[in-house]
């Protein structure tokens, strides 16, 4: 009895070591698939949900975020972007092997991009800003002008400010996937706005790129 506790006590061991490690490799390998899309891309992280071996050995698929600072959005900079991967499938020998992520296809990826006041200030005239606050966003001209409105979604690439009696209001359009296709909705805090974009089946191209 007690060399079966003993055995199956290394068993316990042995799965999480290797648990953690083939998480540890495949989260490498999905920054290295990140970074190949986007070289200009900073600071790119992962993570891969557990428990990983079971559902990768019996389903090729896994639970996987990206994280990725000062990704290129045409017209600004996003200070951090965040891809949600559910579902992931993998080829598992090539992603262990190839030292890249080997994706063949993903259930759902869900897409948030996140730009600072001042990072869309640079997309208005000269002598203009934006101020965000709470669903609201505040355009500041010369001397005493404020005007006080709101962003609204163009699709597929576009956020509006909307404010009544406006002619001709001021326009961010995005560049590069997905946000080149898809823009579904804008949040408003204080000092910085989050685009989101929600895509279902995206194939292969589960990672932001120019």
């Amino acid at each position: 009895m007690r060399l079966l506790r003993i055995a199956i006590a290394v068993a316990v061991i042995a799965l999480i070591v290797g648990e953690v490690g083939y998480r540890f490799l495949l989260q490498s390998e999905f920054v290295a698939a990140a970074a190949a899309q986007d070289p200009k891309a900073q600071d790119i992280s992962a993570n891969v949900g557990f428990p990983l071996t079971p559902g990768v050995v019996l389903h090729r698929a896994a639970n996987v975020t990206v994280s990725e600072r000062q990704i290129d959005l045409g017209s600004l900079k996003a200070d951090a972007l965040v891809t949600q991967g559910t579902g992931v499938h993998l080829k598992i020998l090539s992603s262990l092997t190839g030292r890249r992520a080997d994706v063949t296809s993903a259930d759902k990826a869900d897409y948030s991009a996140e730009f600072s006041q001042a990072e869309a200030s640079r997309t208005l005239p000269a002598g203009y800003s934006y101020v965000f606050q709470a669903d609201k966003v505040i355009m500041k001209g010369p001397g005493t002008t404020t005007l006080t409105g709101r962003f609204e979604v163009r699709a597929p690439a576009q956020l509006i400010f909307i404010l009544p009696g406006l002619q001709t209001p001021p326009v961010i359009t995005f560049s590069g996937y997905p946000f080149s296709q898809c823009v579904q909705g804008v949040k408003v805090v204080p000092g910085k706005a989050t685009i989101t974009c929600s895509k279902a089946h995206p194939g292969t191209d589960l990672f932001p790129h120019p």
